[in-house]
């Protein structure tokens, strides 16, 4: 299939479609969409940023019955967490608002009474985090029996953040008549036991093979380090990849502050998220990293599970997740929908162990490599240098500085003038160095011209592409 038309969707689904650049549907999205469309159940495991939003998002908006507002939802969107609610009902408001459809987020961090607010007014779906939805049940100020769509979004994770006996009470709260579409990166027994148990015959949807989790565009290597050493590691892998956007993950919140910290007094672009964050500090931290004033995203596994953030192209495993799953689910945040992306780990020697269990359950290799070298960094910020200049000298914005190098070629060197151009340039764009440097050892700094020992990192300048 190489059209959404071929669905059969309606003119106003696919004139959103076409407005949020959607030209072609992704496999998952090509095997669940006739399914859901027509009313039968899905089991299936994608992978992060396989385009399984729209995957379900197309069949709910079509499915609900637009005539009926105000008698309770007909939708439900479970996620396990605040963000992804945020994100699906971002992505399901833009897919269905041709055909009017309203829903509301329900998650916790916000005024409850802003939810009971729009409940009253009457929407056709809610999407939710577990807890937050049986705080509206107990309330009676959500009435689902007229819910016939259900769709569990990342339901293993919702298992392992310990909302199975939510769950269970929102399913046993439904209407035993409906769709349900339950979507999961993995499969294990618990997901087999919840689809046998709430789901009608579902028709079972296998994107890839149980042991190769990783989606092939993602180039997966691992670095020998010890600890004390994993933030200069960090630091050089920033400098020599000069990555647009990167995540870094951290085992503990304590981790993320101080790497952040670390990665700050250095001169990086970089914001942590973690659970003790209040949730508009958590969503401006988003807002930054998505429009790129923020290029460096340090976060634990929990807090980051489920962004949306298309243009990751580097993912950092600071400390080695503690299973595949989790892994998975990192990696998962670069190479969506196609792109190309590079995962690096940081393992000890004693954690060697655990990373061929990550390789053994994920069925990808995962490279052996070695830490960018001072010479790799300062040879990638030649390479931007270089790149920044051609892009200058075809601008066509020299002509007041011409006649300055014209008399100063006539008594010097051409090259010797070029150079200390840049020098001047350099020197006036380089930020004043922290009181107190984080590693007292100069060798181990994060190299930057024109000092590449000591040097704070400066934000590096791309946009003469």
């Amino acid at each position: 299939m190489t059209d959404f038309s071929e669905f059969g969707l309606s003119p106003a689904v696919l004139h959103s479609l076409a407005e949020m650049g959607f030209e072609e549907p992704t496999p998952i999205q090509e095997r669940a969409i006739p399914l859901l469309l027509g009313r039968r159940d899905v089991l299936a495991q994608a992978l992060t940023g396989t385009g399984k939003t729209a995957a379900f998002g197309i069949p709910l908006t079509e499915l609900i019955d637009f005539k009926a507002r105000g008698a309770g939802p007909q939708a439900v969107v479970l996620t396990p967490t605040r963000e992804l609610a945020i994100q699906v009902s971002d992505q399901l408001t833009r897919i269905g608002h041709g055909r009017g459809l309203t829903l509301v987020p329900i998650y916790g961090g916000q005024p409850i009474d802003r939810q009971l607010q729009v409940l009253r007014r009457g929407v056709h779906a809610i999407v939710a985090t577990p807890g937050r939805l049986v705080d509206h049940i107990h309330r009676r100020t959500v009435d689902l029996s007229g819910v016939s769509i259900l769709v569990l979004d990342e339901a293993d994770h919702m298992l392992d953040m310990g909302f199975e006996e939510d769950m269970t009470f929102i399913l046993e709260s439904l209407p035993t008549e409906r769709v349900t579409a339950l979507f999961s990166a993995t499969m294990p027994d618990r997901i087999a036991k919840l689809a046998r148990q709430y789901m009608h015959d579902p028709e079972t949807i296998r994107l890839s093979k149980p042991h190769a989790m990783t989606v092939p565009e993602v180039s997966q290597v691992f670095y020998e380090v010890p600890f004390r050493a994993k933030q200069d590691a960090l630091c050089r892998v920033l400098d020599a990849k000069q990555p647009e956007r990167a995540m870094v993950f951290c085992a503990t919140k304590r981790m993320v502050d101080e790497v952040v910290e670390g990665l700050q007094s250095r001169g990086y672009l970089a914001e942590g998220l973690h659970g003790d964050m209040s949730q508009p500090l958590r969503e401006k931290v988003l807002r930054g990293f998505r429009a790129g004033t923020t290029e460096v995203l340090v976060a634990t596994d929990v807090a980051a599970r489920g962004l949306d953030i298309p243009a990751v192209s580097h993912v950092v495993n600071f400390d080695i997740p503690p299973d595949p799953e989790y892994y998975v689910h990192r990696i998962g945040r670069t190479a969506r929908l196609g792109r190309s992306g590079e995962a690096i780990t940081f393992v000890n020697p004693r954690e060697l162990g655990q990373l061929k269990n990550i390789e053994r359950t994920t069925g990808a290799p995962i490279r052996r490599g070695q830490v960018p070298t001072a010479a790799d960094a300062q040879e990638r910020a030649n390479e931007i240098l270089e790149e920044q200049l051609i892009h200058e000298m075809n601008g066509g914005r020299l002509g007041r500085y011409r006649a300055v190098v014209e008399a100063l070629v006539a008594e010097y060197d051409p090259i010797d003038v070029a150079a200390a151009a840049l020098s001047l340039r350099e020197a006036r764009r380089a930020p004043t160095p922290p009181a107190s440097p984080v590693q007292p050892t100069p060798d181990r700094s994060a190299p930057r011209p024109p000092t590449p020992d000591r040097s704070p990192r400066r934000p590096p300048i791309r946009r003469g592409r």
